[in-house]
């Protein structure tokens, strides 16, 4: 035993060396890009060397460095390094277009994994193909010069935190020194026409933002600017002929010695070495700034020094907004709690060490139940007071170590270090009693809540972050289903547990296939009973994802995924949009439809928005509403009856026809019937697909085929699979049929 200890602490040091010496090499390679970008002027070579240096940095496969163009409108990539680098440096974008614009719009890093902020129209080749991409701002004095951006991790994987830090710094680092370059040009400029532009450049040195200070060759103080003279707490005539000492100390950051002697090492070496790269100037009030310091003797037109010029950058404020900034992108506004990015962090390091220590770990997902309730009745200002109160009732409970985030909505997370499935339950039972006992008061009223909980065990078997956030997300869901306010741990023989993982992972995969336009439409012919030949004027639109590999997955695959998470309506949207735009583009079958039929889920007949996004379509594609079916399920509209009649209603005045599907398999279908204005009935196949031998069957759907025709509804009959079928129907005088004994579906291009 002891000796498999002393192997495990003789790798963890191996392990920690080999990153002390990774680091010590980032540093040292850092400091050799900032001394060489404080040498040169040519920014093509800066812009070339930077982005190999940043490329090794973080471990990505191509850097790009886009600059904006003096037009302020438009940016072009200037250099890039690595995979397909070449054939995208040289190009240019409008500012608005791309990630750079976002970085440029949002004034913030562009830091994820998918790109899913940009629609397709604003991205351009390149951003659509890639998994993986941040890219940090350069921005000079005041204004945006451009940015670092890199491209898809190398071994897969997205950037992290410390890939954030990294590039940042650089990229502060390199905005500085090439601000610093050009004002120092801007200066030996000046000083070349001193004789006869002295008015002139002090009028200069007066409007530029950082501290300009000039000094004869012994460091007494020839001029301070305005912002000089605010920096040090003086003016021009108490600080003449001065030492810069005795205006303020000046100290390294790092060891905090005194930084003396800037004059004489500027006079000696030309420039301020990379040590002098950040100071604490100390005032004579005790007060400390941040300040970067960038100085170049001032030689005459015989080459002599005459003294020194030097700009000190005050950075404090730029050090406390980027403090701000790495706060704000690991923690959430309102709570005050780690964010969901960061959480998924947490847990990977969670996961790591109990694959190397042993040591175990849990994992709670929290769903607050009634939140929603509280949230529609008082207002989303009552909902985050809700939250935040019951944020502090949460952190009371946790044991130092663990972490707890807000990780959507009215969700949370809580990850217990060195903590068993069975401690873990122990504290989710001290929540559960907690959350019973909390009572939210607002406006007078007392509200109180539940919560669900999941919970899952973190050991040397965890497979990934996304696989153990799935897996408990699961759980909570499964705790909400058996009667909300539960614990339900995460068991691998839950078979009901599996199979809603199983639609939990649906829900990424039907996004995906939205974003890449890998949805694809069919049709399934409906024939009149007369004249079943004519398969292409009415029929019904049916959708179909392609996977990852072009192979096609039928719908009873991934539709009831999106039913239960809510993804749905966005596909009724999609194929409505689809659909209309394809008759557009086929006049000739258009003019020839008869119905063009289209299901609405349930989800879309109770949302006024989608109401709005039909008539919308069908005015921008030109779409005539007589021409356009809408097929409804008996249940859906009777669950939204008040809803789905003004739904059918409204569509119905432009035109619009309806028909009620699966017709027969509620408890209330004749009683309801006279409520909804459709045209069609649909009548349910699993009466149709038997009559030929149950006689149950063939006495309902003749009986539903007569109260149909009787009220003045057109029936359609599905399900319908053979001739012996065909024949009987047509005997009942059912107006149309649809099934395979038909026609297949078969893709919408097809009728084209």
């Amino acid at each position: 035993m002891n000796k498999r200890l002393e192997i495990s602490l003789d790798q963890l040091v191996i392990k920690l060396r080999d990153e002390l010496y990774d680091r010590d090499q980032q540093i040292a390679l850092f400091k050799e890009v900032v001394a060489a970008v404080r040498e040169r002027l040519d920014l093509e070579t800066i812009f070339r060397m930077v982005a190999a240096f940043a490329q090794g940095l973080i471990k990505a496969e191509t850097v790009l460095i886009p600059v904006l163009d003096e037009n302020c409108s438009t940016y072009t990539y200037r250099a890039g390094y690595g995979l397909h680098a070449e054939e995208i440096v040289g190009e240019s974008l409008d500012l608005n277009m791309g990630i750079c614009g976002w970085v440029w719009k949002h004034q913030r890093p562009w830091w994820r994994g998918v790109l899913n902020e940009l629609s397709a129209e604003e991205c351009n080749k390149w951003e659509k193909e890639v998994g993986s991409v941040i890219l940090v701002p350069l921005v000079g004095r005041n204004h945006f010069l451009g940015g670092i951006a890199g491209i898809n991790k190398i071994g897969g994987g997205d950037f992290d935190q410390r890939d954030l830090d990294l590039l940042t710094l650089l990229a502060s680092q390199i905005a500085t020194a090439i601000d610093n370059n050009n004002l120092i040009v801007q200066l030996e400029n000046a000083n070349q026409a001193l004789f006869s532009e002295k008015e002139k450049v002090l009028v200069t040195l007066s409007s530029i933002g950082d501290a300009v200070i000039t000094t004869d060759i012994q460091g007494r103080i020839e001029y301070l600017n305005l912002v000089a003279e605010k920096l040090f707490a003086t003016q021009l005539d108490e600080a003449s002929a001065k030492q810069l000492a005795e205006l303020g100390t000046l100290l390294f950051e790092d060891s905090r010695l005194p930084a003396n002697d800037l004059v004489a090492h500027c006079l000696r070496e030309g420039r301020l070495s990379p040590a002098f790269r950040t100071l604490i100037l100390v005032g004579l009030d005790g007060r400390e700034l941040f300040i970067e310091p960038t100085a170049a003797p001032i030689r005459g037109h015989d080459g002599q020094a005459s003294g020194v010029v030097l700009i000190f950058r005050d950075v404090s404020q730029a050090r406390e907004l980027a403090q701000q900034l790495s706060y704000q992108t690991t923690h959430d506004a309102l709570t005050g709690l780690l964010n969901r990015h960061e959480f998924e962090y947490q847990v990977k390091q969670a996961i790591r060490d109990a694959q190397v220590s042993g040591r175990e770990h849990s994992l709670l997902h929290l769903d607050v139940d009634q939140f929603k309730v509280i949230n529609d009745t008082c207002g989303h200002v009552a909902g985050d007071e809700l939250l935040k109160l019951y944020t502090i009732q949460l952190s009371g409970l946790l044991r130092q170590g663990d972490v707890l985030a807000r990780v959507g909505g009215d969700e949370f997370g809580l990850l217990l270090e060195n903590c068993s499935v069975k401690q873990a339950l122990h504290i989710a039972g001290k929540i559960q009693d907690v959350t019973q006992c909390f009572r939210f008061v607002w406006g007078g009223s007392t509200f109180s809540i539940g919560i669900s909980i999941g919970l899952i065990g973190i050991d040397r078997e965890s497979e990934s972050v996304m696989s153990v956030l799935s897996r408990v997300d699961a759980a909570c869901h499964m705790a909400k289903e058996v009667g909300r306010n539960n614990i339900y741990v995460h068991d691998e023989e839950d078979q009901a547990l599996h199979a809603r993982h199983g639609e939990m992972q649906w829900t990424p995969r039907i996004s995906k296939a939205l974003e890449e336009q890998r949805m694809v439409l069919y049709y399934q012919p409906i024939a009149r009973s007369d004249a079943l030949a004519d398969l292409s004027s009415h029929y019904e639109i049916l959708i179909r994802m392609l996977d990852e590999s072009g192979n096609l997955i039928p719908p009873g695959n991934f539709l009831p995924a999106a039913e239960r998470y809510n993804l749905i309506a966005t596909i009724d949207r999609w194929v409505i949009s689809t659909y209309f735009r394809w008759l557009a583009e086929h006049p000739a079958h258009l003019k020839a439809l008869e119905f063009g039929s289209v299901n609405l889920s349930g989800r879309s007949l109770g949302d006024a928005g989608c109401l709005i996004h039909i008539e919308n379509q069908l005015k921008e594609f030109a779409i005539p509403a007589e021409k356009i079916c809408f097929e409804i399920t008996e249940t859906e509209a009777i669950g939204n009856l008040v809803k789905a009649q003004y739904f059918i209603e409204r569509l119905k005045s432009h035109g619009c026809s309806f028909a009620l599907d699966d017709f027969g398999s509620g408890l209330s279908s004749y009683a309801y019937l006279k409520n909804l204005p459709v045209d069609f009935l649909k009548i349910d196949g699993v009466f149709v697909k038997d009559i030929a031998s149950d006689p149950t069957n063939h006495a309902m759907v003749e009986s539903i085929n007569h109260i149909g025709h009787v009220m003045g509804r057109k029936t359609i009959a599905e399900f319908v699979e053979n001739q012996a079928i065909v024949k009987i129907l047509g005997e009942l005088g059912v107006d149309y049929m649809q099934g395979y004994g038909i026609a297949k579906p078969r893709p919408l291009g097809e009728l084209g």
